[in-house]
């Protein structure tokens, strides 16, 4: 079976442009995402996939297989499912570009969930952090997913979900990492974005608006998304530390 990582690196960003080749501790923030995402057990290959020639030209230089895609993709999965039209797999694992920590056993645990899945007619899998810290719990950039007891999301929302109406329950930290089946990716494509997904801004609700499950895995904490440069200057002290 391929499983084909797919790195989305976006040159345009509302809050920090460039992003992807922004420099943390002597090389660009695409390419540590790379460094682990080919450590992975269960990928097979790993490609970039950008709308940008710099991004292009610097992976190229440094020998990253990247692929040119289209600058009109709403979503990183939308983008994924135009690298499955040029290349072929059996699965396809949505790895964010702006995370340079991703744990290569994090890759892994959501890819076994969906090979785990596929035999519930499950095609589409993602992971998530069981606990949320005190600062994640009232922040909307911060998602949170709602497991169900049958081992597949209930919801997502930035909303403070579920509420501790009756009862108390420990509230999650979605991680943004996807695995597809091809035929699963190349649905997510067709479907219509829903009002759901377009007022919260998580390209996931599409599948679940749609009537599809998902299913999901916890895995460990530790992964930052850079989203500003005060995200780039904490990775960037964390991965000095480690060298």
């Amino acid at each position: 079976m391929k499983v084909l990582a797919v790195i989305p690196a976006r040159w345009a960003s509302t809050r920090f442009p460039g992003k992807p080749l922004k420099e943390i501790a002597g090389k660009a923030m695409i390419h540590w995402v790379w460094d682990q995402t080919i450590k992975a057990n269960s990928v097979t290959d790993v490609v970039i996939a950008t709308d940008d020639e710099r991004i292009v030209d610097y992976c190229e230089a440094n020998d990253l297989d990247v692929v040119m895609t289209s600058d009109s993709h709403p979503t990183g999965s939308d983008r994924l499912a135009e690298v499955a039209v040029k290349i072929e797999a059996d699965v396809y694992v949505n790895v964010q570009g702006d995370e340079p920590l991703i744990e290569p056993e994090t890759i892994d645990a959501v890819t076994k969930c969906l090979l785990d899945a596929m035999d519930h007619g499950v095609e589409l899998s993602t992971g998530y952090i069981e606990k949320a810290t005190d600062a994640q719990l009232d922040d909307p950039s911060v998602v949170h997913l709602v497991p169900g007891m049958d081992g597949c999301v209930i919801t997502f929302s930035r909303l403070p979900v579920p509420y501790p109406m009756a009862e108390t329950m420990q509230r999650t930290v979605h991680v943004g990492l996807y695995a597809f089946t091809r035929k699963a990716l190349q649905l997510f494509a067709e479907l219509e974005r829903g009002p759901v997904e377009r007022a919260e801004s998580i390209e996931v609700m599409r599948y679940l608006e749609h009537g599809y499950r998902v299913a999901c895995v916890p895995v460990a904490p530790g992964s930052i998304g850079v989203d500003t440069p005060e995200d780039l200057a904490k990775v960037e002290a964390i991965l000095e530390a480690k060298q």
